[in-house]
């Protein structure tokens, strides 16, 4: 029997599932190897494979993430155009936090003392204005190298016009250090956030490089990695082009998501992703996901497609506690994978969400992950009553508290995306996932107004089966200012953008299923873009004013259109994901818990996930067990299982 497995890193757990050609489900959780992922990637698999013959593996990775967020990347130098050598310093005049006079900038990957200025001049228009001095550019290489850069980001004003001197640049490099150019990762202008984009690729290269080897090196099955925008890329291109994995972890799930909630007969939804460090949130319109062209990680700024997701540091890992003012939040200090919570008996004393769940009766110590990991409640009411002291409070009552400041700041991060963008998330279905996520759905749900909940089945290890779904994909993009060009104009830079694209896709051994095309446009004199479908051209003006009065809630008949940068995807075909469908329910073996549920403690109904059915109805308050994750349904909601075993839960 052959096999596609998918497998999600994530902070505190590695999930895998495993899809046989028959259309079977198999699931496995494991906690994550921090120091080296590929070693619950390798367990994990193992285990889960059980010696069948595995055809693919498609990978959600947070080796870049981490790289960044924990600044263990490699020494990074920049080479820029004379006089721009403090680029990344200066970077644009926001200030992170408004009213914070002592506000410090974010410290750039590539150190200034690694940064250095050559003598050459490009012009926009790709002009050389002055020729590139080699001489000066070989002093530079040696001083950046001897001073211990041992991968080398390369950016030069408008390379992205001519990038003939960042080529050069390149070749007199060699193989002395691992070299990003700006022109072939992003070549786009605005000169900050290309120089970042650049610097973070040539920072994470070389730590994305050494585990794709170490990948490789002990699996002997083709591997397709999660890019930050959806779709996967083979793991020599992640190797070679790793800024696309920035924010791969959470796109797998906001796929798997779309995936359940369209079987399940939603389109508009929003993705609720908390594991054990973090939420991602991520809107979904007509079944596609937002997607944005520029996206930030660890405060810096980088310029590639990438799913619209907000992150927030509330996961079942984050640590309760008292803040100087004598106020209980949730965060963002995380527990982690080790030692994690307080309950995890791996020598955690602070209490964590998962402690508070623990102590509110939400989770059985016994049947944690199926069974396969007893947590200690001993300790969780231990480290939570060191808490409880300090607030002149009682355990119960903190972990309350606790769980609300952590939905507080998951309803603020769903209100991004959805009113800060000018949705009403009432219109919205949420669909909860993750370790976690099942577990706040129908509160969180309830605060927001939103009337409906999905919690798909094997929610826990949901992202790694979207990712199983996530077709080959290749991007491209270019930046050619154009005010009111006339359409062969544009059709030939669309053209040129979109062969780049597809000759991207082949280059991993597909043929395009699919490409899609669009512009960034504003009107003269903007200094911001909305994107428009590129496919037709001849109403694309019109079609722009109707997305920039959505977005902004006016437009500007007759101010000329400027078209400035020129993306393309290319898609392989799509994999095929056939969801199990559920035997008829009965009743789902029907047990009891004393557990918390809003002001009220008592004894609520528990149903073993496993052993429910399609047709089989809860009512709230209830719990349902799963071997990754634990659903709680609130008083006021009702639930149905469909036919494929998502429990579709609505408000009375």
């Amino acid at each position: 029997m052959s096999v596609r497995i998918g497998v999600d890193v994530g902070g505190t757990f590695t999930d895998i599932v495993l899809l046989t050609d028959d259309g079977a489900v198999r699931v496995h959780k494991l906690p994550s190897t921090p120091d080296d992922q590929s070693e619950a990637f390798v367990a994990g698999v193992a285990a889960i494979a059980d010696g069948a013959d595995v055809d693919s593996i498609a990978h959600g990775t947070t080796v870049a993430t981490n790289a960044v967020l924990e600044r263990r990347g490699a020494r990074t130098g920049l080479i820029t155009t004379e006089g721009f050598r403090d680029v990344l310093v200066i970077g644009r005049q926001q200030r992170p936090r408004l009213y914070d006079l002592f506000v410090d900038r974010i410290e750039p990957v590539a150190e200034r003392a690694l940064t250095a200025g050559v003598r050459e001049r490009i012009g926009r228009d790709g002009e050389v204005l002055v020729p590139l001095d080699e001489q000066d550019v070989r002093a530079v290489i040696d001083r950046l190298i001897a001073a211990g850069a041992d991968s080398i980001a390369v950016c030069l004003l408008f390379s992205f016009a001519n990038a003939a001197h960042e080529r050069r640049i390149a070749e007199m490099i060699g193989d002395r250090a691992r070299v990003s150019l700006s022109s072939e990762v992003v070549p786009e202008f605005r000169e900050y956030e290309r120089a970042s984009t650049t610097a973070l690729d040539a920072y994470v290269g070389p730590v994305v490089e050494r585990y794709i080897e170490r990948l490789s090196a002990r699996i002997d099955v083709p591997i397709v990695v999660m890019r930050s925008g959806g779709g996967t890329m083979s793991a020599e291109t992640a190797a070679r082009e790793p800024v696309h994995t920035l924010l791969s972890g959470p796109a797998g799930g906001v796929a798997g998501a779309a995936l359940v909630a369209r079987a399940a007969g939603f389109d508009d939804i929003v993705t609720f992703d908390m594991g054990g460090t973090s939420t991602d949130v991520c809107l979904v319109t007509g079944g596609e996901p937002a997607v944005a062209t520029e996206a930030e990680i660890g405060g810096l700024p980088f310029r590639t497609p990438s799913l619209a997701v907000h992150t927030v540091g509330a996961g079942g890992g984050c640590v309760l506690g008292v803040d100087d003012g004598g106020a209980l939040g949730a965060g963002p200090r995380r527990a982690g994978a080790v030692p994690g919570p307080a309950c995890y008996g791996r020598g955690g004393t602070e209490p964590a969400v998962t402690d508070a769940h623990l102590v509110l009766g939400h989770l059985d110590p016994a049947g944690f992950l199926g069974g396969r990991m007893r947590l200690d409640a001993d300790a969780a009411r231990v480290g939570m009553q060191r808490v409880a002291s300090r607030v002149g409070s009682n355990i119960d009552d903190v972990a309350r508290a606790g769980l609300d400041a952590a939905r507080a700041a998951m309803a603020a991060a769903i209100r991004v995306v959805t009113v800060e963008r000018g949705r009403d998330p009432r219109d919205f279905a949420l669909v909860a996932f993750g370790g976690a996520g099942p577990m706040h759905a129908t509160a969180l749900a309830a605060q927001l107004g939103m009337r409906t909940v999905l919690i798909p089945p094997a929610a826990g290890v949901l992202s790694a089966l979207g990712l199983l779904g996530a077709p080959l994909t290749s991007e491209a993009s270019l930046t050619r200012p154009m005010i009111e060009p006339a359409p062969d104009e544009v059709a030939a830079v669309l053209f040129d953008v979109e062969r780049r694209a597809v000759e991207g896709l082949r280059a991993q051994g597909a043929e395009p299923a699919g490409v899609s095309r669009s512009i960034d446009c504003r009107y003269r004199g903007q200094a911001h873009e909305v994107p428009v479908d590129g496919d037709d051209l001849d109403t694309l003006p019109a079609r722009f004013a109707d997305e920039h009065r959505a977005r902004f809630g006016w437009d500007a008949p007759g101010e000329p259109v400027e078209h400035v940068t020129f993306r393309a995807r290319a898609s392989g075909p799509i994999p095929q994901v056939d969801l199990p469908m559920l035997e008829p329910g009965r009743g789902g073996g029907r047990d009891a818990r004393v557990a918390w549920f809003g002001d009220a403690r008592g004894e609520v109904g528990v149903f073993t996930r496993a052993a429910l059915g399609a047709g089989d109805r809860l009512e709230g308050p209830c719990m349902v067990d799963g071997k990754e994750s634990t659903t709680l349904i609130d008083p006021g909601w009702d639930a149905f299982v469909d036919e494929h075993g998502t429990i579709v839960a609505g408000k009375r």
